[in-house]
């Protein structure tokens, strides 16, 4: 929530991952618990039309079906849309839970998913929170390639992730036996608010070092750049497709430069920031325009992150 233009009005769109209430995974939506295969099973991305940046990937499961899911460690649960409950015959429990987006917040249903296999692994007693996708996020859904939810970090955490665009897949492998070990092209990372599934990573951007989230669903990146002192390079107006009571609004998007950008060891800028001014504990977002330069191995369990140049060369 990619490297959308900015365009005049009629055409621009950016979009911007969901921030839902990062707490304790308890109560309706509580963390899962894998059953870890002997051999991870490599998840195929999936291009999707209309957002090619941003990661979708393909799960066949014989209780599922086959159904294709956003890919986002931003959203702090595991969410399914309302439609794909309902295909199922699934129960929605009604909840007091409400995820926070950038344009608001929504109630969330739970329902309990049936035993599925996922990247070789099976995962038993997982609550989705249920919401209708279509009209309260920016995740991308068509009639021929409707998406049934997203992966979020509440079960993305339970595994050590490896994102290889270069390869177009995705890879879920056991913590205890595929962890992060420091060592060259390996950052620490932090949890949000030292215990929450989402995870903060350091950038280096013009000499300063600020911790944004990992955020495989935002398009773009979004920092404080009055704080960074970053050079403003133009205003305007546009739409922001982003998650919330609604799916888009009229925005001013601030667009900054930053000159120098670390990711680690690893270069990645110049790069055009989008500003955001939130209070102090709410943090940025490293968005796809950096994270999609390299190959990344998130280990959440560890608080590591190996970062390693891509193959081939990025647009």
């Amino acid at each position: 929530m990619l490297f959308a233009r900015l365009v005049p009005l009629a055409l621009a769109a950016i979009s911007v991952a969901v921030l839902p209430i990062n707490r304790a995974q308890a109560g309706p939506f509580p963390k899962p618990k894998p059953s870890y295969g002997e051999a991870a099973v490599t998840l195929p991305l999936v291009l999707v039309p209309g957002d090619p940046k941003r990661l979708y990937v393909r799960v066949e499961d014989d209780n599922l079906g086959e159904r294709l899911f956003f890919v986002d460690t931003a959203f702090s649960r595991t969410t399914c849309d309302d439609q794909f409950v309902q295909d199922l015959g699934l129960e929605v429990r009604r909840t007091a839970s409400r995820s926070r987006g950038e344009l608001g917040t929504v109630r969330l249903g739970s329902a309990e998913l049936p035993p599925f296999e996922i990247g070789g692994h099976r995962i038993e007693g997982m609550k989705c929170a249920v919401r209708d996708l279509d009209s309260t996020s920016s995740v991308t859904s068509t009639a021929d390639q409707p998406v049934a939810g997203v992966l979020g970090a509440n079960l993305l955490a339970r595994f050590v992730v490896v994102i290889d665009l270069d390869a177009g897949t995705i890879t879920l492998h056991d913590p205890a036996t595929h962890g992060v070990e420091d060592g060259p092209g390996v950052v620490r990372l932090r949890r949000e608010r030292w215990v929450g599934p989402r995870i903060r990573l350091p950038l280096t951007v013009d000499g300063a070092v600020t911790w944004p989230l990992l955020d495989t669903g935002a398009t773009r990146t979004h920092l404080d750049a009055r704080r960074l002192d970053l050079l403003l390079l133009e205003e305007r107006e546009g739409m922001a497709r982003a998650s919330g009571a609604t799916n888009a609004e009229l925005t001013v998007f601030r667009i900054h430069q930053a000159t120098d950008v670390l990711l680690g060891e690893h270069q990645s800028g110049p790069l055009r920031v989008l500003d955001r001014r939130r209070a102090a504990r709410v943090p940025g977002l490293a968005g796809q325009d950096i994270l999609n330069q390299f190959v990344l191995t998130i280990d959440t369990r560890h608080r590591r992150l190996r970062v390693e140049a891509r193959g081939t060369d990025v647009d």
